[in-house]
């Protein structure tokens, strides 16, 4: 998660990368965010210094430690702003679907470079439009 507020801080410079740390952490600890049978993590939160929507994709290799929920491979780290709409749900449905997809979700293990992962994730999801 640490990597998460870090990527998101360099798009956005009013995020300060450790609050945004403490607000994911303390989302998690409410409860973990791993899409069940996948080892996809979903961490996410509201975030006052967000005006719009923004997220990062993760992949570990090898894989990470995520909270109790065990090991993770991906990780979609979303941060949206504290009043919101129901946007913030329908990226995250958009996520799980991609990822329960157990081809797309292959495909998403297996591209290599950040800028091929963005682009196989999105191009999965503007699928369901």
């Amino acid at each position: 998660m640490q990597h998460a507020a870090q990527i998101i801080h360099q798009e956005r410079k009013s995020i300060d990368p450790r609050e945004l740390l403490g607000k994911l952490t303390e989302r998690e600890e409410l409860g973990c965010t791993v899409i069940d049978d996948t080892k996809v993590a979903l961490p996410h939160c509201r975030f006052d210094e967000c005006l719009t929507p923004i997220g990062a994709i993760l992949r570990f290799v090898p894989e990470v430690s995520f909270g109790n929920a065990g090991a993770v491979a991906l990780a979609f780290a979303l941060v949206v702003p504290p009043e919101t709409d129901e946007t913030h749900l329908q990226i995250l449905k958009t996520i799980a679907v991609v990822c329960t997809n157990p081809d797309q979700l292959s495909q998403l293990l297996e591209v290599r470079g950040p800028l091929n992962l963005r682009a196989t994730f999105l191009r999965y999801a503007r699928q369901m439009d």
